[in-house]
């Protein structure tokens, strides 16, 4: 899907109608806690209300160690500022400080990362506040972040259809083009995404398309690679062909020490039978 760029001034009103969309800034803590699960965090909890400072919601994200050992934990304050009003650095050092100590007076887990979210945006201050001490990492999102991931994640947004004429005009001309390459009505032209088992094995699958159109007796195929032909052999149950190797080489799917790229797997074969 291509997704098209905001203007600016489409960006500024989007988030001025999400701002106003939280008639106080607990409806602003609860919209995230439903947001959080939604872009991938556990435990996401919106702690009780009791006043303006402090952390708002707690989550957790669990890395690869199943006993837990590698979860980070994560303690939000949430904003719900005007657009036209930015957070200043004081606003980030009380969070740092209210990281010690949750609304119920618990005391956090050292293994934390502060978040804070607004609506509006963050004075150079802020910024700098958040970074000056890498012990204790505080991750800024302000309201274009935030209305960006809310878009990227189908959160409050919908999408009308457009048509693009020129991009199916595109692809037209691509496919004439391939098409050129076939010079005879009774050949077959197949694409085929060469994948990493190909390169692991140094053969290539032929397409079923082409296997049915192989005579019992033939021990080679024509294949077209980045636009040069080549005659390569046939295994005999004509499933795959096989002495490719120098072929991935060439194309840069294969290292001199035999290793392969697993970047480059998108390369695309032609088979003319």
């Amino acid at each position: 899907m291509k997704y098209l760029e905001l203007s600016t001034s489409d960006e500024k009103n989007y988030i001025e109608k999400f701002y106003k969309s939280f008639e106080t800034g607990r409806d602003f803590e609860l919209f995230l806690n439903h947001f959080l699960k939604i872009v991938g965090f556990q435990e996401v909890v919106t702690t009780r209300y009791v006043g303006d400072n402090g952390i708002d919601l707690t989550c957790s994200k669990s890395g690869i160690d199943l006993q837990g050992i590698d979860t980070m934990n994560y303690y939000v304050q949430a904003k719900r500022y005007n657009p036209k009003n930015k957070v200043q650095a004081k606003e980030i050092r009380d969070l740092k400080g209210a990281t010690k100590l949750d609304k119920q007076g618990n005391v956090l887990n050292n293994n934390y990362i502060n978040v804070f979210i607004t609506t509006s945006s963050f004075t150079k201050g802020a910024i700098k506040e958040a970074e000056s001490n890498p012990n204790m990492p505080t991750i800024l999102i302000d309201g274009k972040t935030l209305l960006n991931m809310c878009i990227d994640n189908g959160i409050a947004f919908s999408y009308k259809p457009i048509f693009e004429g020129d991009m199916l005009k595109e692809i037209l001309k691509q496919c004439s083009k391939t098409n050129l390459n076939v010079k005879n009505s009774n050949d077959y032209l197949v694409e085929r995404n060469i994948t990493a088992n190909d390169i692991r094995a140094r053969i290539l699958i032929i397409p079923q398309i082409i296997r049915n159109s192989i005579n019992e007796t033939d021990s080679t195929i024509n294949v077209e690679i980045n636009g040069k032909f080549k005659k390569l052999n046939l295994d005999k149950s004509h499933r795959y062909i096989g002495g490719v190797t120098q072929i991935y080489k060439n194309c840069g799917l294969i290292n001199d020490d035999n290793s392969f790229v697993q970047k480059s797997l998108n390369g695309i074969l032609k088979m003319i039978n």
